[in-house]
């Protein structure tokens, strides 16, 4: 709580900046609580009806479905594979490096740049921790593994920051991320039973990942296509 009252602000107005996709903070609106008159905002029922709500939801619901998937059946996974227990709890420790090394410098670009080549990035990063994972027994595709599945999570949680803010606006935020947030605690429930799924119908987790492989590829097809209309704040 004493760190609550010394550190947080209500606002990036009230400490002279902006929220990404507004204009720059004026003497005038300085002092307003929020900056929804400064940028255009969607309401829920347009940002639903709009493709690139989608493209981003399903991107980060993938990678909610993967972190809980793997997590969840980690032992099981290094097993098959032929691999230790011990090395499939080391396997987090590089994983979270890469995590945390993508995300501050993805959020870092991202101030410069606009969204889209991220989402395509974590995409493919995915498709590679899947290809990984199916080659586990490999040294090789063990660390496509890490270094796919780690810089995808880094990128999925600097988008996951800014795509709806960037793309929607402030006025109605809190309703078009919570609908985002329904869809990826749904597919982060739903990743453990589909690699079980898979595990008990196909006799490995193989199959799991196939099924993955195949929706990701929709998913790229998909974020190629979707137009981003988004100017990067420091543009």
């Amino acid at each position: 709580a004493l760190l609550a009252l010394l550190l947080l602000r209500d606002s990036p107005e009230s400490c002279g900046l902006r929220a990404d996709g507004a204009a720059p903070v004026t003497d005038d609106s300085a002092d307003l609580p929020h900056s929804e008159a400064q940028m255009p905002s969607a309401t829920l029922l347009e940002a639903r009806r709009s493709p690139i709500f989608w493209v981003y939801s399903l991107g980060m619901s993938v990678w909610a479905l993967f972190g809980t998937a793997v997590t969840y059946h980690i032992v099981s996974i290094f097993t098959e594979a032929g691999r230790e227990a011990s090395e499939a709890f080391a396997y987090f420790f590089p994983n979270s490096l890469v995590a945390v090394s993508v995300n501050l410098l993805s959020s870092w670009l991202a101030d410069r740049h606009r969204l889209k080549p991220f989402l395509l990035a974590m995409i493919v990063a995915f498709l590679c921790g899947t290809w990984g994972l199916m080659n586990l027994e490999t040294d090789w595709g063990y660390w496509l593994m890490v270094l796919g599945f780690g810089s995808g999570g880094g990128l999925g949680g600097m988008l996951s920051n800014l795509a709806f803010v960037r793309h929607f606006g402030l006025l109605h935020l809190g309703e078009i991320s919570g609908l985002n947030t329904s869809v990826t605690v749904f597919a982060s429930a739903i990743g453990p039973l589909l690699f079980s799924l898979g595990k008990d119908l196909g006799g490995s987790y193989d199959a799991a990942a196939l099924i993955c492989v195949a929706g990701l590829v929709a998913l790229l097809v998909a974020a190629a296509l979707v137009r981003d209309r988004t100017t990067p704040p420091a543009g």
